[in-house]
């Protein structure tokens, strides 16, 4: 059966208020600000320790890449001059940013026109679907579909915490000389999410600084400015160490969603919920939304025309059954 592809929404009109728009930016071009080249290795979620069942339940199984060239010189000078320009307007959300990160953004292509237009550059989204194995698009949640992490002022703090992530697929792109700082390793866990909270005593998007075995711990090596990968977030156990002395050290964050209409995206839209980002449940009810609308074209497009009225109401059940319960979910903790 052919799999039937969705595009991603496009960012809504408008921005919330918080967020302060660049000005005089330049305009993205891929031919002079990608340097796309493929990583010399790629590890499955089966190299991570996942069970056949587990990795066939998810819509690719791809675990991570090892750094893989990204920006140009040319791109990574203007990415780290725009995130520098984006620093003053950092997020003071309360839930993830107060538990696990330092210093970040949310929802840069709100702030930034060229980190949307490369978000939605079509020659990285192909690359990065030919990696994961399966079609990738930019977030349906245009908070999440580009953040940057800074580094803390206090570097006592990680800068990010061991975790899992609230989406599937993401990138991790680095715009500083790793030369130029001590410390602040992005490093795995040899092993699957269920193992390493278990052995930290953590869930999901709950970070801790407490170390894990260090012989089932690796360091992602970066050449240099402007490396990243991608992994499947949601599966790898992860985290950003400390800084052993103040330094600047950026990273861009790009999310994205799974385009293939009968693949599980993975978003976790109940997580995401308690984040205080500006209109974050707007933006979850789209993605909702976008979401049915995939589904409901599935049972347009398959449900047999002699099936059973137990069939046909199972199935158009199943079809809203995410958005009603996010709809319920809001009704429920509205006050009023």
């Amino acid at each position: 059966m052919s799999t039937s592809l969705r595009t991603t929404p496009n960012f809504p009109q408008g921005k919330p208020d918080e967020y302060i728009c660049l000005k005089d930016e330049p305009a993205f071009d891929a031919t002079r600000h990608l340097a796309l080249t493929k990583p010399e290795s790629v590890f499955s979620l089966d190299d991570l320790g996942y069970k056949e069942e587990e990795v066939h339940a998810c819509p690719s199984s791809l675990a991570l890449t090892s750094a893989f060239r990204i920006f140009s010189d040319e791109g990574v000078a203007v990415m780290q001059e725009l995130a520098m320009r984006m620093k003053s307007n950092r997020n003071q959300a309360a839930a993830t940013g107060a538990n696990r990160l330092g210093s970040y953004i949310r929802g840069a292509g709100y702030r930034s026109q060229f980190v949307r237009d490369f978000c939605d550059c079509p020659e990285w989204l192909d690359f990065l679907s030919e990696l994961a194995g399966v079609r990738l698009g930019r977030h349906s949640v245009p908070a999440v579909a580009c953040g940057i992490n800074y580094a803390p002022e206090d570097i006592t703090r990680a800068i990010d915490t061991w975790h899992v992530d609230s989406v599937s697929f993401d990138s991790v792109i680095l715009l500083n000389d790793p030369t130029t700082f001590e410390g602040g390793e992005f490093q795995y866990f040899h092993g699957t999410k269920a193992e390493g909270e278990a052995l930290l005593g953590v869930s999901g998007e709950t970070g801790t600084q407490s170390g894990l075995p260090v012989e089932r711990v690796s360091s992602m090596n970066f050449p240099a400015a402007g490396y990243g990968f991608i992994q499947q977030g949601n599966m790898v156990f992860h985290r950003a160490c400390r800084l052993l002395a103040y330094a600047e050290r950026t990273t861009l964050l790009p999310s994205f969603v799974v385009l293939e209409a009968d693949k599980d995206d993975g978003t976790n839209v109940a997580v995401m919920s308690k984040w205080a980002d500006p209109g974050m449940l707007a933006e979850l009810a789209r993605h909702e939304a976008w979401q049915t609308c995939g589904r409901l074209q599935r049972l347009i497009d398959s449900l047999p025309l002699d099936a059973s009225p137990k069939i046909i109401a199972a199935e158009t059940e199943a079809a809203i059954a995410d958005i009603s319960c996010y709809a319920a979910q809001l009704r429920s903790e509205s006050p009023h």
